[in-house]
């Protein structure tokens, strides 16, 4: 199959999950991001990685923003939130670590494809990307790798609602680039 094929079928499915996503959940997720003292993001793998492109827009913004796991992230407690990320829902580090952050008081928001998981059901409020996770079963329809399509969705909704927050913080580009890595 030639690239433009591929582009084609990855746009595709990438915007059938698209067109399932709640605006009430963004919107949701937008307020609780707003509501929170600091934000710390927990996924794994490819999600871990989206969630770190999400924690340094908030940084941008001006929000208090965490990845967890590194080694300057502080305890978390009551009045913060834990965003979560994990396609299948499932995945059992992502599924302690929010338990855990409950203990110590904290709000967990999980994004993941499907409402009945542990993650989902574990956590306070959550915004789902409907799509079939080939973690559990390997005939979901796709033709990308993996989870491809849902990483993608996923990275494209947490744009948006970056776009979103900044918007309502009052951040334009020209602010937000004050706060922009400048030892690169």
């Amino acid at each position: 199959m030639r690239l433009s094929e591929w582009i084609h079928d990855d746009l595709k499915e990438v915007q059938a999950i698209l067109a399932l996503v709640s605006d009430e959940s963004a919107e949701e997720m937008v307020r609780a991001i707003l509501a929170a003292q600091r934000v710390y993001v927990l996924g794994l793998g490819r999600s871990g990685l989206i969630l770190r492109m999400f924690a340094m827009r908030l940084m941008q913004i001006g929000l208090n923003a965490h990845v967890v796991g590194d080694a300057t992230t502080p305890a978390i407690g009551k009045g913060d939130l834990l965003l979560t990320l994990s396609g299948s829902g499932r995945t059992e580090t992502v599924v302690a670590m929010a338990r855990k952050a409950k203990s110590y008081g904290a709000q967990v928001l999980a994004i993941t494809s499907n409402p009945a998981t542990p993650l989902a059901e574990l956590a306070d409020m959550t915004l789902i990307a409907p799509a079939r996770s080939v973690k559990i079963d390997v005939t979901a329809p796709t033709r990308l790798p993996l989870a491809n399509a849902l990483e993608q969705a996923m990275a494209i909704v947490l744009d948006c609602i970056g776009a979103m927050l900044a918007e309502r913080c009052g951040q334009d580009n020209a602010a937000m680039m004050h706060r922009h890595a400048n030892l690169e």
